[in-house]
């Protein structure tokens, strides 16, 4: 800076205008104007500005008119004579030919610069989101060069002057920080855009908004550094915008509370890993595909269709169904065949589902290119067909049928039930054995099978024995029964116990952790639009 002292101060005899020398900086060692009287300037020309010029001096008459109505370096001079006389009329300290020059020369700049736009989106309308960020990029830089061309040709050549210049010069500059502030945030987006890319990052994951929510954010904080840099460089007071932006992060923060929960919660879903974009969910009553994973909601897909957003901060907390992550679909279904179905019948039907639902002994190929059975999907060491005779309903004899289809697609387990319900079908039709539906019946008596002495009390000669001796006949009914050797045929299949050394409490459940349903479980069931899942 310029030392204060007076030993090192030269004053211009009999006038104001003083010259100090600089003590250090770049310029260390030189004479230069004080501040004091550099800032006097506009005075000390108002003072002289109606003065003569000397008669001996050198130079041209009205001077400072000349010099702020002329072009500057690159022109010459000599080309604005051929302008008309009135365009050299003085507005704001500047002519005419000035005014329009420039307003030609912003109105080419900012042509040129929309042009350059409309240019790099057709470029990167079909590009991927790092090709459209880099656009950005280079359209800014482009704004960058252009406003320092701007201001070059308006100071230098058109040569504005005055407040006329600071203005312009204010102005372009703060449009030149920002653009570079804008540049910048738009390289680091770029930048994350171009990391999602990579085959290791799914595109919607909840990863890929956590890379897209690290860059921005740095981009953000370094685009406001350099905004805060250049109107500190420019001469704009910070101190107001400072207060301003304390004041108003308050109500931000207060305004923002939501938001930042669903941001909490999705750091809790990237911790936790429920779910994963392209998975099936049931979660809150929503039933569909996981479509995006974002910072602040979760978008699934239903099945009718419909785009379902459900907030991160719910996600985290509520229960979820993860039905894309399931290794198998398993199918319980009933068949219900009527009370009149004999035992053989009965067992046959057994049979029959057994047989439908098991991988036939073929012999083998000598080519080994045969195609594989249906129900190799069906049969697996540990998860074969269940098939039971196992219950006796109201109006039918049950059948339960079990069995876990792999791999869990969706269209693929359709076309499987599908194929084992047409044979169940065509083999019980071939066999006669009638499937049940609800009925009630009503028996008159006098037919063949009963009587009209159905319901009538009959009397025989046990009918005077004592409640005792009627019990002690039926033992002994019951013991010749026994050893006669007439049992009934459902003994023939009756299972033979298993010794076991385990506790019971040691011994696995054949069927995992899965409850077995009672009612009809298809995990298919209303199944709508989707992939093959």
């Amino acid at each position: 800076g310029i030392d204060p002292d007076e030993s090192f101060v030269w004053r211009l005899p009999n006038t104001d205008i003083e010259i100090a020398r600089v003590l250090e900086g770049p310029r260390k060692g030189e004479f230069l104007f004080t501040p004091e009287t550099v800032a006097r300037i506009p005075e000390f020309f108002a003072r002289v500005r109606h003065l003569p010029y000397k008669a001996d001096a050198y130079v041209t008459e009205d001077i400072y008119d000349f010099y702020i109505s002329t072009p500057g370096r690159v022109l010459p001079p000599k080309w604005s004579y051929w302008l008309p006389e009135w365009s050299d009329r003085l507005y704001f300290s500047q002519t005419i030919w000035q005014w329009v020059f420039s307003a030609l020369l912003v109105a080419l700049t900012v042509r040129l610069l929309i042009w350059t736009l409309q240019r790099i989106r057709r470029r990167t309308e079909q590009a991927s989101d790092a090709a459209r960020q880099w656009g950005r990029v280079i359209f800014y830089v482009i704004v960058i060069a252009a406003l320092a061309g701007l201001l070059f040709v308006l100071d230098e050549e058109i040569n504005l002057t005055g407040t006329v210049l600071i203005v312009t010069r204010t102005t372009l500059e703060v449009l030149g920080w920002l653009a570079l502030a804008l540049a910048a945030f738009f390289t680091l987006t770029g930048i994350a855009e171009h990391i999602i890319e990579s085959p290791k990052i799914d595109h919607e994951s909840v990863q890929a908004s956590y890379v897209r929510a690290v860059c921005g954010l740095t981009g953000f904080v370094v685009a406001a550094a350099i905004a805060v840099f250049g109107l500190r460089e420019v001469g704009v007071s910070l101190v107001p915008v400072l207060t301003g932006v304390g004041i108003g992060g308050l109500a931000v923060a207060l305004a923002a509370r939501p938001t930042i929960e669903n941001i909490i919660g999705s750091f809790m879903i990237f911790a936790d890993k429920p779910y994963r974009v392209g998975q099936r969910v049931k979660v809150m009553g929503q039933d569909g595909f996981v479509e995006s994973i974002g910072l602040r909601s979760t978008k699934i897909r239903l099945m009718n269709g419909h785009l379902a957003s459900i907030p991160n901060e719910k996600m985290a907390t509520a229960e979820i169904e993860n039905v894309g992550r399931r290794k198998h679909i398993r199918r319980v279904f009933d068949i219900t065949v009527t009370y009149d179905t004999s035992p053989e019948k009965m067992h046959r039907a057994v049979e029959i589902l057994r047989e439908i639902l098991s991988v036939p002994e073929t012999a083998d190929s000598e080519d080994g290119d045969a195609e594989p059975h249906p129900n190799e999907g069906i049969n697996h060491p540990g998860l074969s067909p269940r098939v039971y005779f196992n219950a006796f309903n109201d109006a039918s004899l049950n059948i339960m049928v079990m069995y876990w289809f792999h791999p869990p697609r969706r269209w693929r387990y359709f076309e499987h039930a599908h194929w084992i319900n047409m044979q169940i079908l065509e083999r019980f039709n071939a066999e006669g054995i009638e499937f049940a539906f609800p009925t009630q019946t009503l028996h008159l008596a006098g037919d063949d099978k009963r009587p009209l002495t159905v319901g009538q009390r009959w009397v025989g000669e046990q009918s005077g024995l004592s409640h005792d001796a009627a019990l002690a006949h039926a033992a002994a009914l019951g013991a010749r029964a026994a050893l006669s050797g007439d049992y009934p045929v459902s003994d023939a299949s009756r299972p033979k116990a298993e010794s076991c050394d385990k506790p019971a409490s040691e011994v696995a459940d054949e069927f995992g952790d899965e409850p077995v349903e009672d009612d009809l479980l298809d995990d298919a069931g209303s199944e709508g639009v989707g992939s093959d899942r």
